[in-house]
């Protein structure tokens, strides 16, 4: 009964840790009026949501001399933790 026991509960343990590996945070405009869209960013546990303080997209374009990515529409943000 115990070694069947063993392993789920090491699966479960494992499960649980491997969860919070990330963080989810909630970001506002600062620099434009907010458009009420949810932006949410993930990360990882080493950094801390009040530390974002420039979001945006990258796109990515082809040319002659080859692929490379350029920052569009980049705003400064306000973040939080989502859970907060």
């Amino acid at each position: 009964m115990a070694k069947k026991i063993l392993p789920l509960a090491a699966l479960m343990l494992l499960t649980l840790c491997s969860c919070s590996k990330e963080r989810h945070c909630k970001c506002t405009t600062t620099d434009v009026p907010d458009d009420g869209l949810l932006k949410v960013m993930v990360i990882d546990r080493s950094l801390k949501c009040e530390s974002i303080t420039e979001m945006g997209f990258e796109q990515k374009i082809v040319d002659e001399n080859g692929q490379t990515l350029q920052r569009v529409d980049m705003h400064t943000v306000s973040c939080r933790d989502y859970a907060e």
